[in-house]
């Protein structure tokens, strides 16, 4: 079956319909309010067989009826609805009416996309004069540029000519098993995406963005946000999996267009990467003024090599069989035991003390209340750490790195070698700290000799002086940079 687009009208003829031989303006009713206006078409005869008469009378009738619709819409509680939805529904009826529709449903559906298309177009129009060479001086609708291009973009999708970048991305996230903060970059990574094709007047749509764009896109996201070249490739790299999810999903996507994206910068030298916290430091942190919240953050995170997030969501129950229960982090496939260190007793003790098994260990650190954030419940306890880090003097800041060189993370590099240095096997480490690579598994119900040997391990764990003694680091092979 051929399908043929249905008939742009001669916009010298715009709200005009010839009726018995004279000119008479009319203007479609939407259809949420055509009961309540007793019409689908609002008309008034202008008594006159002179097009060039009927343009100059129409304007003020058209109008009236526009502002009559306007109220009517207002008065019904019509939800606003984004025209793009819309348009993807109408290409889900233009594929089924292409396989099954006749003459009579493809030409209905013509007429109810270019009805929105107009509808869309024509919004916030003004009216200007223009000199006619047969007709003279007339008065005419002219449309917004921005409102053309939405409406132009409106009939591409909704005739499946362009697909929309975000069509699909909903999907991709709820497949995905990550953690929020990675959610969050993949929503913030299409938004940049879409911004930047607004910049650069292009159509957000699958088809338009082609592997030289999705450079140019790459090219301009250091100008466009001011962020480190490795925070920007972790976008990119977010993109890169959508795209490469929808390539068997939908015929708009040929190949993965930001498979080959990366942005360069300064090559760190392998003396610049971040590091554990050396004896001084760990001693400096744990006596230092810190608000007990926040004290025993650190006590946990030294004791166990646990991440910051992992800890701040324990609940009570987590702590039974003398085992913290963390939270499946990164790459971990299941949460995990670790026994807990005989100097984290009195902490546990406390904190457990009256509550119930569903309570929060730290209820000071509540999961971020905002309606949709993705922000892990770590987020203020992150940044009051760096704070408060930094208050004591423990940090190392390079020259072109965007980070310290010290964070919370260096409590659990601490935690290693320290116990590499007390000679427990690397299999057990990496066990306790959730290394993939161990094959040893940590079961309570049991108690079997691996979990007897992981508290055993934990014990030889001791922390630096904590009365002033005086620290003396552990030397290392290689040395490491200090600030200038």
């Amino acid at each position: 079956m051929e399908y043929v687009l249905a008939r742009t009208p001669d916009p010298k003829k715009a709200y005009l319909e010839l009726h018995g031989g004279t000119w008479r303006v009319t203007v479609s009713v939407p259809v949420p309010v055509r009961r309540a206006l007793g019409a689908t078409k609002l008309v008034h005869n202008l008594g006159t067989d002179s097009l060039r008469e009927a343009n100059v009378l129409k304007r003020k009738h058209v109008e009236r009826f526009k502002r009559r619709i306007a109220e009517a819409m207002e008065a019904v509680g019509r939800p606003s609805v984004d025209d793009m939805k819309i348009a993807v529904e109408f290409s889900k009826v233009a594929e089924e009416l292409k396989r099954n529709g006749s003459a009579e449903d493809w030409q209905e559906f013509q007429e109810a996309v270019y009805e929105r298309h107009a509808e869309i177009r024509w919004k916030d129009a003004r009216w200007v004069r223009v000199e006619d060479p047969e007709e003279g001086p007339n008065e005419v609708e002219e449309a917004l540029p921005e409102q053309t291009e939405k409406a132009m973009l409106f009939s591409a999708i909704s005739h499946g000519r362009a697909t929309p970048v975000d069509l699909m991305h909903e999907d991709y996230r709820k497949q995905l098993f990550v953690k929020d903060r990675t959610r969050a970059d993949d929503a913030r990574a299409l938004r940049l995406l879409q911004e930047w094709c607004k910049r650069e007047r292009i159509p957000a749509t699958l088809q338009e963005i082609d592997v030289r764009r999705a450079h140019a896109f790459a090219d301009a996201l250091v100008e466009m946000t001011g962020l480190h070249h490795v925070t920007l490739n972790k976008y990119i790299g977010r993109l890169s999996g959508y795209w490469q999810w929808m390539v068997p999903r939908t015929a708009a996507v040929s190949g993965n267009v930001f498979a080959n994206v990366r942005l360069k910068g300064p090559k760190e030298k392998h003396d610049q990467k971040e590091r554990p916290f050396k004896d001084s430091e760990v001693a400096d942190l744990l006596r230092g003024p810190a608000p007990p919240k926040l004290r025993d953050l650190m006590m946990i995170g030294a004791l166990t090599g646990a991440r910051l997030d992992a800890i701040v969501d324990l609940k009570v129950r987590d702590t039974a069989y003398n085992c913290f229960l963390f939270k499946p982090q990164k790459q971990e496939a299941s949460a995990r035991y670790v026994p807990i260190h005989p100097d984290l007793a009195e902490l546990v003790a406390r904190r457990t003390a009256g509550k119930q098994p569903e309570d929060d260990l730290f209820p000071e650190w509540p999961p971020v209340k905002k309606a949709g954030s993705m922000r892990e419940r770590s987020f203020k306890a992150s940044n009051r750490f760096t704070e408060y880090r930094r208050s004591v003097g423990v940090d190392e800041v390079v020259p072109g790195k965007r980070r310290s060189l010290v964070n919370f993370h260096s409590f659990r590099r601490w935690f290693s070698s320290r116990m590499e240095q007390a000679g427990v096997p690397g299999e057990m480490i990496s066990a306790i700290v959730g290394h993939k690579r161990s094959s040893i598994t940590l079961d309570v119900y049991s108690e079997g000799p691996h979990m007897r040997a992981a508290r055993r391990a934990i014990a030889k764990l001791k922390l630096p002086p904590l009365d002033g003694s005086p620290i003396r680091d552990e030397m290392t092979l290689r040395p490491r940079a200090h600030p200038r």
